[in-house]
């Protein structure tokens, strides 16, 4: 039996809000990955099992590597059909804030859902949720908002609303967010949430195919050119990959295309901290890696605007790539320095 997490009252208030109402909308950050869509489009068809109008509304275009996700099931892009969403929105009584705790995270979905006077449901796994929501639903311990909807249908008594396809879209999560289960997964607790989801009957091989191991040509191109020209590996133990707007454009690329290219140097024997900066129109986009104590949430936190999890976090750096260098090398000394002083300890 897998344990009961979420807060009686907070469990309570959500299920009195979604008997109360008829239209729903849910909703997830921009540039979604596997957990995001995977959590979102799950939620949404449970919802419509329980005879909910249920909408799903992403800020901006689904990654191609994800669109076998969303097969068959319909959704809304806002930035595609942003009079369409903001009436959707307008219009409903519910609104479900799935893995993300800010509606800076929605890009220009945010003014919608602030002005909304409906109830708010919070459903997250990041640290600091905005004071924002009629229920918070977070649970940073747990190893993605996929693996929380899974148990918020146990608890909440909505099993018999899953099936394979849901089954499919939360196995989807939590193996993109866990990087097949290599980080963010140290509980006994998670492979019993898999292994229920493999009663469904989902294919996992097909899964793991199209989420891990699939990716377009120019993706791999990019990639591969990332590795051999565009980083660096310090004292064989901290790596940098920088793209900036040339080389990114050199390849064509495409929201998702970097996908787990922050990953990659930590096979390299010794690196226990990787670093990726890639240069979008609005600002540097942080993502980095860690293994051992070193926590890359605490960086990204101070460092660049963002946040995450202790081995795997992200953040935004406003002002030129070569600043951001500049500030990484400072945050590498200050690694060292911590490193010594612990050693010699």
């Amino acid at each position: 039996m897998i344990k009961r997490i979420i807060e009686p009252s907070e469990l309570s208030k959500f299920k009195t809000i979604v008997e109360s109402v008829s239209r729903i909308v849910v909703t997830c950050h921009k540039k979604a990955d596997g957990d995001a869509i995977g959590s979102s489009l799950a939620l949404c068809l449970i919802l419509r099992k329980l005879g909910k109008n249920a909408t799903v509304i992403i800020p901006d275009q689904l990654p191609d590597s994800l669109c076998f996700v969303a097969k068959g099931i319909d959704y809304v892009t806002f930035n595609r059909s942003e009079v369409m969403a903001g009436n959707i929105i307008r219009n409903t009584q519910l609104i479900i804030s799935l893995d993300y705790n800010s509606f800076g995270r929605v890009d220009r979905m945010k003014p919608c859902l602030e002005e909304s006077t409906v109830p708010k449901v919070l459903i997250d796994h990041h640290l600091n949720p905005d004071k924002v929501f009629d229920v918070v639903i977070s649970h940073p311990e747990i190893s993605s908002t996929s693996e929380l909807v899974y148990r918020l249908a146990d608890e909440a008594g909505w099993l018999h609303c899953i099936d394979k396809q849901v089954a499919s879209c939360i196995f989807v999560g939590i193996m993109t967010d866990t990087g097949n289960l290599a980080f963010s997964s140290s509980y006994p607790e998670v492979y019993h949430v898999m292994s229920k989801l493999m009663e469904y009957g989902i294919d996992k091989p097909y899964l793991y195919k199209m989420a891990m191991d699939t990716v377009p040509l120019n993706s791999l191109l990019l990639q591969s050119y990332a590795l051999l020209n565009k980083m660096t590996v310090i004292d064989d133990k901290y790596a940098l990959i920088i793209l900036d707007r040339s080389d990114l454009e050199k390849y064509g690329y495409k929201t998702g295309d970097t996908e787990r290219l922050v990953n990659r140097p930590l096979s390299v024997k010794d690196v226990f901290w990787s670093t990726f900066m890639r240069e979008d129109p609005d600002c540097i986009k942080v993502s980095m890696r860690s293994e051992g104590s070193l926590a890359v949430d605490e960086l990204c936190t101070r460092y660049f605007n963002g946040g995450g999890h202790k081995h795997a976090a992200a953040g935004e750096f406003y002002g030129t790539m070569q600043d951001a260098v500049e500030l990484y090398y400072k945050i590498v000394e200050q690694v060292k320095n911590e490193e010594h002083n612990k050693n010699e300890n």
